[in-house]
């Protein structure tokens, strides 16, 4: 009698720390991690299930799972904003370049009814997954240093080309001073090496114009830009001279 008594307090004693022990793994409030500094804070940072690199015969796929709200929003030159949001877009900001193959333009002595060129090439490389483009601009059209004389930009042949839309120019009584794009990705009014534009001109705030893009990665995707000028007859002699941006932006 006093052994089975003693059995049942031990039972008791059981279902007790047993109960115990279902109290401290019941389910908890689980909160996202805050995470700040002096200079920034991250309210519920995001903590991805799993990512890493997949290779096969031919291709490289990189992956991130459980990102929240991921992806491109907003999109450069039309809209106010843009934003990559992703780690896959981070994790690309390291496949870019962009390089010019010479950075001074020398058109030398011009004369009236001729034309005298120079060019020069863009390469570019990006994994962005949405491109790149690449945009132009003059701070101002060809003039001499003390702004007495100016060359103008050229309207091409039929007097309908420019910043925006090139046309052909073949006829150096046309004067002016234009550029065409030949190569990789240029954009489709450069029909061929006779179509040429004016560039966009800064000191009249006009936009900069995209002259080559994709909507691709880009491994040494290259062009070439040519520039050309004719003197008009009355025009005075000296040292002409503008300068050119272009603007490379990936697309992430």
């Amino acid at each position: 009698m006093k052994r089975l008594r003693q059995l049942r307090l031990l039972g008791l004693l059981l279902s007790i720390v047993l109960a115990g022990f279902c109290v401290l793994i019941s389910p908890q409030l689980v909160q996202a991690e805050n995470m700040e500094s002096n200079s920034y804070r991250i309210q519920f940072g995001n903590f991805n299930m799993g990512s890493g690199q997949r290779t096969g015969g031919g291709y490289t796929v990189s992956d991130t799972l459980g990102g929240t709200a991921v992806g491109p929003y907003g999109q450069y030159g039309s809209s106010g904003y843009f934003i990559g949001s992703g780690f896959q877009y981070v994790y690309q900001i390291d496949y870019f370049s962009f390089s010019i193959s010479k950075l001074s333009v020398e058109l030398g002595e011009l004369f009236s009814g001729s034309f005298k060129t120079d060019s020069h090439t863009l390469t570019i490389t990006t994994n962005g997954a949405s491109g790149y483009n690449v945009y132009a601009f003059a701070n101002h059209p060809l003039r001499l240093a003390d702004g007495s004389a100016t060359i103008p930009d050229t309207t091409c042949d039929g007097g309908t080309c420019d910043e925006t839309t090139a046309q052909v120019w073949t006829d150096p009584n046309q004067a002016g001073f234009g550029f065409n794009v030949s190569g990789d990705d240029v954009a489709a009014d450069f029909i061929s090496s006779n179509y040429f534009r004016q560039f966009a001109n800064n000191e009249a705030a006009e936009s900069m114009q995209s002259i080559m893009g994709s909507n691709n990665v880009a491994l040494n995707r290259s062009a070439t830009v040519t520039y050309k000028a004719s003197m008009p007859g009355n025009q005075g002699s000296g040292d002409y001279q503008t300068s050119v941006v272009f603007v490379a932006v990936p697309g992430y």
